[in-house]
């Protein structure tokens, strides 16, 4: 039992909902009837205004209508600005996207042969220690925390706790590429793939720099 809860949580690896076919037992939990991918774009995290652990309101905003707190702080500054925070180039970008893949290939012991999986891929380029600087042979990560609720092999339909995953990610030349999938990290712990049947909510996505701050979190930015 602990290790089928283990592999659901695990699977909850920085993906949305994904949907599989009704013949599958259970199943009955609501869920629309398709979600097989998602892109989405990176923005820069900033601490929270009036929120647990934010800053205080000390402004507003919206001729006077809303409160607001000014300067806008990231999580590095509110650090301290260590030594090697990460910060947009002139030129820097960060993406990331998900699909959904039907039926797995089995991994003989590991994962049966109905499994699902999710394909997850993270781009970025131009970040900076400072302009002209690039990131360079920096280990970072993506932050993920997901809420999967799925039709579990042994126990049916369940939703397990929300769990965080980290994925580690390297930056060369301000540079940074991720390509993994849900299974394969599901297999590396010699747990089974994502059953038929997975709606995962995403709970938050953050890109984390060499020092452990929050710098990234998926999101628009209008010029």
């Amino acid at each position: 039992m602990k290790k089928q809860l283990l592999g659901g949580l695990a699977a909850a690896v920085l993906v949305v909902g994904v949907s599989a076919s009704a013949v599958h037992a259970q199943c009955a939990f609501q869920h629309p009837v398709a979600a097989g991918k998602f892109a989405g774009s990176f923005v820069q995290a900033f601490v929270s205004c009036g929120n647990v652990g934010g800053n205080s309101p000390n402004s507003n905003a919206g001729g006077g209508a809303a409160p607001a707190c000014k300067p806008p702080e990231t999580f590095a500054q509110q650090a301290g600005s260590p030594s090697g925070s990460w910060k947009w180039g002139a030129k820097g970008v960060a993406s990331i996207s998900l699909k959904s893949i039907k039926q797995a290939p089995p991994v003989p012991a590991v994962s049966p042969a109905d499994s699902s999986d999710v394909k997850i891929a993270l781009k970025g380029a131009g970040l900076e220690y400072s302009p002209g600087v690039p990131v360079n042979s920096s280990s970072g990560a993506l932050s993920t925390v997901t809420r999967a609720t799925f039709n579990d092999r042994t126990s049916g339909d369940v939703t397990v706790v929300d769990f965080p995953v980290n994925f580690p990610l390297t930056v060369v030349n301000g540079a940074v590429k991720l390509k993994t999938t849900a299974d394969t990290q599901l297999n590396a712990d010699t747990l089974a793939g994502l059953p038929h049947c997975t709606s995962l909510e995403v709970v938050h996505n953050t890109i984390v720099d060499e020092n452990g701050n929050a710098f990234g979190n998926i999101g628009i930015f209008n010029p």
